[in-house]
């Protein structure tokens, strides 16, 4: 069977290969039909991951919770589902892949970085097992961070197994990402956006190409076979934008508050993982303890809004009970806040059974008040429950419970607006939409794909331009008050800087070990100034030299305008050795690191020569030096290829 196999990889492999050597784009073709193969897989991947999850509830909590309507204790089992498994998906992800621990997106950006692009294949299915079960049995996390990371590794591998060139192994993984968020959310602008700018941090127009065809493909599988058909995510929803210069300023205000919540959301997550390390080191105990209190939290908050929409009340009517809203996804909150209007006082929602439509959640002032008092807390309590489930070891997203905190949010600012100039400003659900695109826009700093994927996944361009403001400002605001976005916290925290630039994406696939010099001279700290300016004389090349101490480690280097300062100074050069004259704690570059990361060092020194080191604290070993005039002879010789 192996060997069947073998053959039919090298036949398809053969096949690729003879199409591009033909291809008249110069080998884009060969990357554009592996997208179109990754886009197909990943929509199908989508509909699976999604079937998992709803069977899996199906047959936990959601089971346990529908008993509980006539039977309370089994509240008890809804409450230890989250517990179960959290234990599961803790030790699945621990044996056989760590990195598909947690919410997936910054290890796909470590992969684009650090890694050339490589993520290892079973990755893949143990994120959809993994992940499928934590959501299943009632972890307060999101399914598109899995859905992103499951379709990067197989354009990660599709690339590896036509041994591609890591810029276009780089590409496949982003096209995977950008189809699992088109399928994910039925929002192929998103898709693409998304993975240009959050996964590449890149609009380069070469790889555009294969990124859209992907997210497109990943779509019309959706339309044919996912859960949404050609129907937005969230449906029935009529808004508009009037009385701009009025309502503008309220939208802003929504704007404001939803960068500062955005703030606490990322500070939460990652404070949490510090705490709960520290006192529960153990992971199986900190899986079960942090997953119990997730269930306590999820059978203590009332599970049905003080009003229900017409369907829903359907659906309970049909022996189908509210889920409890802090457990799993949580989009019945959102569809619920989405779909929150005002109604004059003294007049009642009507049941038309033979109106398909009946989403709408229309209340009266009265109502509103015990709406705002269900909807407020869960602006608290989701953070808390989304940080708990990912520091107990749980694997999911974050961009769903930014979306949950964001719409939860928003139609609380609406409730109080509206019940302060109820003349002048529009109902809660639509600053419910807007406040959906702010959050997100403030945790990612990703403001175009915040944009995109609230207005595809609702299907309101008529609110775009307060969507568009809110998250402009969200964003403005997040980032003056923490620079990192929740996945660049997440690689910042591990010691990983990684720098981006849509001008300089020529260098972000080359790495510093590519560039540096191996062989390279180096002074003693004894060493006089006689011997350094024999040692400058024999490699006039670099700039600096690197100095040791009598244990071989790195102390400091001597840079041109050192060595001349000394020279023109009354001092005899027989007084004065190596480690007084040089410049200490410099900084030093990993030979992981791209040339961006590198040029930024640069500046931030004003030094020709970079040391370059291996490992950390005591064990650090210096291996190469960079030149700033390689680094730039690189960039030259990139942006004249085309590469």
């Amino acid at each position: 069977m192996s060997s069947d196999a073998s053959s039919w990889t090298a036949r398809a492999r053969g096949m690729f290969a003879a199409l591009g050597r033909r291809d008249p784009l110069g080998g884009q073709g060969l990357v554009i039909a592996l997208a179109a193969l990754c886009g197909l897989l990943a929509g199908y991947g989508s509909v699976l991951f999604t079937q998992i999850i709803h069977t899996v509830t199906d047959w936990t909590y959601g089971w346990a919770n529908d008993l509980a309507a006539t039977q309370p204790a089994w509240k008890i089992a809804v409450m230890l589902s989250p517990a179960l498994g959290l234990v599961v998906v803790s030790y699945i992800t621990r044996r056989f892949a760590p990195e598909a621990q947690g919410h997936g997106v910054p290890e796909v950006i470590t992969a684009v970085a650090r890694h050339d692009g490589i993520i290892r294949p079973q990755v893949a299915i143990v994120k959809i097992l993994a992940s499928g079960l934590c959501i299943g049995t009632g972890g307060s996390i999101g399914r598109e961070g899995p859905i992103v990371q499951i379709g990067a590794t197989l354009g990660s591998m599709f690339g590896q197994r036509f041994r591609l060139s890591a810029r276009n192994v780089k590409v496949l993984l982003a096209a995977g990402g950008a189809a699992g968020i088109s399928a994910t959310f039925h929002a192929p602008l998103a898709g693409a956006i998304f993975a240009s700018e959050i996964i590449l941090g890149s609009f380069a127009v070469e790889s555009l190409t294969p990124i859209v065809i992907a997210s497109v493909i990943a779509s019309v599988v959706q339309e044919q076979v996912g859960e949404h058909g050609k129907e937005p995510a969230f449906q029935d929803l009529t808004y508009n934008f009037e009385d701009a210069w009025l309502q503008l300023p309220l939208f802003l205000l929504l704007g404001l508050i939803a960068g500062i919540v955005a703030v606490g959301f990322i500070r939460v997550l990652y404070g949490t993982e510090d705490l709960t390390q520290r006192y529960l080191p153990s992971w199986w105990q900190r899986a079960l303890a942090l997953g119990l209190v997730v269930g306590l939290f999820g059978i203590i908050y009332p599970a049905s809004p003080p009003h229900m929409s017409v369907s829903r009340q359907m659906e309970v009517d049909k022996g189908r009970q509210v889920q409890p809203p802090l457990l799993g996804v949580g989009y019945q909150v959102v569809d619920h806040a989405l779909h929150l209007q005002a109604q004059p006082a003294g007049t009642n929602q009507q049941f038309n059974t033979q109106y398909t439509a009946q989403k709408h959640v229309k209340v009266d002032p009265s109502g509103m008040w015990r709406e705002l008092w269900w909807l407020l807390p869960l602006v608290f309590l989701k953070p808390i429950c989304t940080s708990l489930t990912l520091a107990g070891g749980g694997s999911g997203g974050v961009f769903a419970p930014s979306l949950f905190i964001g719409a939860t949010l928003g139609a609380c600012v609406g409730i109080v607006v509206h019940a302060i100039v109820p003349e002048h400003t529009a109902s809660p659900g639509m600053y419910a939409i807007v406040g959906m695109g702010a959050v997100v826009a403030g945790t990612t700093h990703g403001v175009l794909s915040a944009i995109l994927i609230v207005y595809e996944m609702t299907d309101q361009y008529e609110i775009i331009l307060p969507i568009m403001a809110a998250a402009g400002l969200s964003s403005v605001v997040s980032r003056v008050i923490e620079p990192e976005s929740i996945y660049y916290k997440k690689l910042s925290r591990r010691g990983e800087r990684i720098s981006r630039g849509h001008d300089l994406h020529h260098l972000d696939h080359i790495m510093v070990r590519d560039v540096m010099i191996r062989q390279f001279p180096v002074l003693q700290h004894t060493d006089t100034v006689l011997d350094i300016v024999r040692v400058a004389r024999e490699n006039p090349e670099i700039e600096s030299l690197p100095v040791k101490d009598a244990e071989g480690k790195l102390i400091g280097i001597i840079r041109a305008e050192d060595l001349h300062r000394m020279l023109d100074s009354d001092i005899s050069p027989l007084l004065v050795n190596a480690e007084d004259i040089a410049l200490r704690a410099p900084l030093s570059v990993s030979p992981t690191e791209n040339l961006i990361e590198a040029l930024s060092d640069f500046g931030s020194r004003d030094v020709e020569t970079l040391p370059v080191e291996v490992g950390k604290g005591a064990n650090r070993r210096l291996v190469g030096l960079l030149l700033r005039s390689d680094v730039m002879a690189r960039y030259r010789q990139e942006m004249l290829s085309g590469h």
